[in-house]
């Protein structure tokens, strides 16, 4: 037995459509998971629920197809598709339907390394500016903050280069996986 998400317990047996409810469960399940850590990373929850309903659907789908799986309002998922196409995270599919409906990007690490390059990359210049020019007044103290301020610089910089190197590639290679866990 499966748990709904109103509590309601779900027969997990094989008939086609519990089966089919079973799976639409799970992919909530997991939109929802997806939800979760797009907020962590500062996104709305949304957003992360909308572009894991189109990345987990067979063909693309239309603004009220995905409103209605999400039970979310038609603003709500208007909005979200807006800002998702804005970061490249879908965008619209040319199907036979007249609704405008919608794809996402499958390409996780294209979609991440936009992300970072966007947000990550803008943050790290503006703290290295600031960095910089503090220290370049706190050279002038007896106090400890000059030297610490000169670390935040270097560590800063090391950051950047960490990330300009992960970006530069493109894409996780294999290799880049074979010391990882998974």
């Amino acid at each position: 037995m499966l748990k709904a998400r109103r509590g309601k317990e779900i027969d997990d047996s094989s008939s086609p459509q519990t089966v089919t409810h079973a799976c639409l469960e799970a992919e909530l399940r997991v939109a929802d998971q997806v939800g979760r850590l797009m907020e962590f990373w500062g996104f709305k929850r949304v957003h992360g629920r909308v572009w894991t309903i189109l990345f987990l659907s067979a063909e693309p789908l239309s603004t009220s197809e995905i409103r209605k799986r999400l039970g979310i309002s038609m603003g709500a998922a208007s909005m979200a598709l807006a800002e998702l196409r804005r970061w490249g995270a879908v965008r619209e599919a040319v199907t036979r339907h007249r609704a405008v409906h919608y794809e996402p990007e499958t390409n996780i690490w294209r979609l991440i390394s936009r992300v970072m390059q966007d947000r990550e990359r803008r943050i790290l210049d503006e703290s290295l500016e600031v960095f910089e020019q503090a220290l370049s007044v706190l050279r002038t103290s007896a106090g400890p903050s000059a030297h610490r301020v000169e670390r935040l610089v270097l560590l800063t910089k090391l950051v950047q280069g960490m990330l300009g190197m992960l970006l530069s590639r493109g894409e996780l290679a294999a290799e880049d996986t074979k010391k990882m866990r998974v």
